[in-house]
């Protein structure tokens, strides 16, 4: 949780099974409300007042260390997408008064804002007007404490007790069970100013991004692969270091020199066991490239480009511990793999060089299924060397990277950030999704035949921030200084 300790759900130990995989659509408010099923529970803190509304267990267990120890059970049932006739309710903060509270997107949240709450993410959906099965959102208030009332039956409980209705109406959702504790806000919060207003360092995470690193496995007695995850894995608590990707061209020509694909795996073992990784198909990894790095002369490479069978051979599923589907079985080309941090969620979805439209069309169900995961999309090539989204398909490809932003990337707003390589050296942009929602995507690919570049991705979920730099420990180089982004929303 932004400015307490935002602990969420962790990830499922069992694998999300393809088949299994249900999309979240928009949805339109139906007479039966057979949509708002997400119970928000209620916390209180009996000490302050404050109160604290969430879906998940994991939360509503962490937040007992901060003093909210008496449940008044489930306030509301949400919609957990957004749809015709319904908004976007975020959980905002006021530092000053340590309060938390809720408000729907727009006028309401913004009437907040003004009043020195800061907002910290969507949390829900709920609708714009009631019918007979959704009931108002009350916002009631006590000093300069607020809680969230939804239905006559528990304003008025609250109302008994001394609080006042300052705004109604603004969402309407299904009322839940609650017994309304009437906690005094006369006493300070026994959680440290830390605990209230921000999450600590240690909270924050780093993702790993390898770019290309075809040249580093042309000869045995090259140790630049080797030496960048050795560095990572002795890194690896001083970074508190999650995952690491690799953004494609893992190999320079393998189809035609398995042992350049010897050289890859050795080179990635000591990440083996020690911190989840996974691999991005370049047009290097394929059988579109032959000895020498050039294409293969008389091949058609549209075909050829889709032919992975010697990067699947050399990387099989077993490699990528936190892999939880595929595009197709027995393939890691369209992949998306998960890892918790920060008390959050989060996915690492992998797709192939200028994918096709139906693995797109697979990705889209993924993230929309997977709606409570902020999302970090890997592919070979993405952005041009001069930071800008390419809207070519390499002339073997069978979309465009446009394509893939307008489709994929801006469509849903739990997409984060993209990585990519292919061309240039290093670049950065920062995109609006159609939900309003920040899109960092970073660029990377040195070609480099003397060190072992990597961008070292720091995530702080308290500030909405991430902060990079590229670094290579073969030299000892930094090759592109430390550089933070704002305004990120990391979601759930």
């Amino acid at each position: 949780m932004k400015h307490w300790k935002r602990t969420l759900v962790v990830v499922a130990a069992s694998p999300l099974a393809l088949a299994g995989l249900g999309v979240n659509p928009a949805v339109a408010v139906s007479s039966t409300c057979s949509e708002f099923t997400v119970p928000m529970t209620r916390l209180v803190n009996p000490t302050t007042g404050s109160s604290l509304l969430s879906q998940y267990s994991v939360e509503l267990n962490d937040a007992k260390k901060y003093g909210f120890t008496t449940s008044d059970g489930v306030a509301l049932k949400a919609s957990r997408a957004g749809g015709t006739g319904l908004v976007a309710v975020w959980r905002a903060y006021n530092s000053t008064t340590r309060d938390f509270t809720w408000a729907a997107e727009g006028s309401d949240l913004n009437q907040l804002k003004a009043k020195g709450y800061k907002a910290q993410f969507r949390q829900f959906y709920a609708a714009t007007t009631g019918n007979g099965c959704l009931a108002s959102g009350y916002r009631m208030s006590n000093g300069t404490k607020t809680r969230i009332a939804v239905g006559t039956t528990d304003r008025d409980k609250l109302a008994a007790s001394g609080w006042k209705t300052a705004s109604s109406g603004i969402f309407y959702a299904v009322a839940g069970t609650t017994t309304s504790s009437a906690a005094s806000t006369a006493t300070q919060s026994v959680a440290s100013a830390a605990q209230v207003s921000g999450s600590s360092s240690s909270d924050d995470f780093t993702i790993a991004v390898i770019p290309d690193t075809q040249q580093e496995t042309w000869t045995d007695s090259d140790t630049r692969f080797k030496n960048r995850s050795t560095w990572l894995v002795n890194n690896a608590s001083r970074l508190n270091l999650k995952f690491t990707t690799h953004v494609g061209d893992v190999v320079d020509w393998g189809n035609v020199a398995p042992a350049q694909y010897t050289r890859a795996k050795n080179g990635l073992s000591p990440l083996n066991g020690k911190i989840p990784y996974s691999l991005t198909v370049g047009n290097h990894d394929t059988a579109a490239v032959c000895a020498g790095g050039s294409a293969c002369p008389g091949a058609n490479a549209s075909v050829t480009v889709r032919d992975t069978t010697a990067f699947n051979n050399a990387f099989t599923e077993s490699y990528f511990t936190n892999m939880k589907g595929q595009f197709e079985a027995g393939k890691v080309d369209n992949s998306y793999s998960t890892f918790s941090a920060a008390g959050q969620k989060w996915m690492v979805l992998n797709l192939e060089l200028w994918a096709r439209p139906a693995a797109i069309a697979w990705a889209k169900k993924v993230v929309a299924a997977n709606l409570d995961y902020n999302v970090i999309v890997a592919t070979h090539s993405y952005m041009d060397s001069s930071g800008t989204i390419g809207t070519s398909n390499g002339g073997y490809g069978s979309t465009s990277p446009k394509y893939l932003f307008d489709n994929l990337i801006k469509v849903y707003p739990n997409i984060k950030m993209v990585l990519s390589g292919h061309v240039g050296t290093a670049a950065t942009r920062t995109d609006t999704g159609v939900n309003g929602n920040k899109i960092v995507s970073f660029l990377q690919c040195y070609h480099s035949r003397t060190t072992n570049p990597v961008r070292l991705v720091t995530i702080s979920v308290a500030k909405g921030s991430v902060t990079d730099s590229v670094y290579a420990p073969y030299t000892n180089q930094t090759l592109s200084g430390s550089t933070t982004r704002t305004g990120l929303d990391f979601t759930r």
